[in-house]
């Protein structure tokens, strides 16, 4: 069957295009449709491990800047529509029936939302789990399929900052194992067969640091999570912005579906093969420097050879990854990882630190808000009381602000002076 579209991630962008959605928010959205549309069934094989198409997205931007909105069109109004709830069977009066105009009665998507727990989660896995005849033969093991998509609006409603259990069962999950043993406290002990978590959450850049575990570098979370930050200028709405039409929809419901179809390992033609092999022995260059990336790039790779399967799967059906596909890999990842540590900035400080960036990020956010330059040094110690209880604090953290050059002091006024904060 062909496509309805060249490119999955280009005609969902091209869709908003005009909209007041940061073009970065629309084409890692639609990424992340595919990833969680190719689920376990497609995987690029390694020499000694699988790796999958599955993405722990996090779309990271102060307020107002159409974060969630970018979800509406690839998961609510395409992606949803091609899911059955957690737990239903083809019997079932609540399965989703519409799938067999798209031919996946039998191999559903699945999709949870914002408040869940890792254990509410897990047992939800439990109850997807299916042997994918089509994987399986007498020469081959039993191919198991626990995939499912996680959409978090807002990133606190999931992660918590003391969240330990949470970052261990998440860090399994993006590895995509043949099986998981997963305890619970209450339910005891469940066996997810073939699990394959994908990810997608907003986040303000205050939210995503007070959010992550506080060993979530040495833990493996950090470094397995894609930081997608978008520090520009809020795009206006406008009256006579088109709303996407139905017939977009529809297309683009059926090229996904066609995606969700797709099954198999995925291989690089011959003539990309070389070219990305002389890449990733030469570290992918340019390979970020930045301290604040020094776990992520352990794992750089297998986030490239991620972001290629899906934009090869955005694409065609025929498993191959196309030197075009590597090239458009590496100009979305390049432009990601310039950000990367802006999104990062505020993890790790200490206390003064921590309350230093977030007092700068909320600064530059309400004078974006109010188009203002300044602001009044009694408004700026109203809201820094909301995070120093101690009075006798404020100046001192108000002068470690400025010595630190996040903030500059003009009489009873104040300035931010980094905006990447």
């Amino acid at each position: 069957m062909s496509r309805n579209y060249a490119d999955f991630v280009q005609a969902s962008a091209d869709a908003i295009k005009g909209s007041p959605i940061p073009k970065p928010f629309a084409q890692w959205s639609a990424l992340s449709a595919v990833a969680g549309a190719l689920g376990r069934r497609v995987w690029y094989p390694m020499a000694n491990y699988d790796i999958r198409a599955n993405l722990f997205v996090v779309l990271i931007a102060p307020p107002g800047r159409n974060k969630s909105v970018s979800l509406i069109l690839p998961f609510t109004k395409v992606f949803s529509k091609l899911t059955t709830p957690v737990g239903t069977t083809e019997d079932d009066q609540n399965f989703n029936s519409g799938l067999d105009q798209y031919g996946l009665r039998n191999y559903p998507l699945y999709v949870v939302q914002d408040r869940i727990t890792p254990e509410k989660l897990a047992v939800d896995m439990t109850k997807i789990t299916r042997l994918d005849l089509r994987l399986s033969s007498p020469a081959m093991d039993e191919f198991y399929d626990s995939s499912v998509t996680l959409v978090t609006s807002e990133f606190g409603t999931f992660m918590g900052r003391h969240e330990r259990y949470l970052q261990m069962f998440m860090t399994d999950m993006w590895d995509s194992k043949a099986e998981y043993s997963h305890k619970t406290k209450t339910s005891g002990e469940y066996l997810i067969k073939g699990p394959c978590l994908n990810w997608l959450a907003c986040a303000t850049p205050e939210q995503f640091v007070d959010n992550l575990p506080e060993d979530a570098r040495s833990q493996g979370l950090l470094s397995r999570m894609l930081p997608i930050y978008y520090d520009g200028d809020r795009i206006p709405q406008s009256l006579i912005q088109e709303r996407v039409s139905d017939n977009t929809v529809d297309n683009l419901r059926e090229d996904l579906a066609d995606i969700a179809k797709m099954y198999g390992p995925m291989t690089f033609d011959e003539d990309a093969f070389k070219i990305v092999d002389e890449d990733i022995k030469a570290g992918i260059p340019p390979e970020p420097t930045d301290n604040h990336l020094s776990e992520y790039v352990q794992r750089r790779v297998s986030h490239f050879i991620k972001i290629a399967i899906a934009v090869s799967a955005s694409r065609r059906s025929t498993r191959k990854i196309m030197l075009e596909d590597w090239e458009f890999t590496k100009e979305l990842m390049f432009a990601a990882e310039k950000q990367m540590p802006k999104a990062l900035e505020g993890f790790g400080m200490g206390r003064t630190g921590r309350i230093a960036h977030d007092m700068v990020t909320w600064l530059n956010g309400t004078l974006f808000n109010n188009g203002r330059s300044h602001m009044l040094m009694k408004l700026f110690k109203r809201e820094l009381l909301r995070k120093v209880p101690n009075p006798g604090e404020l100046e001192q953290t108000i002068k470690a602000m400025e010595d630190s050059g996040y903030i500059k002091v003009e009489g009873n006024v104040v300035f931010p002076c980094r905006k990447d904060a």
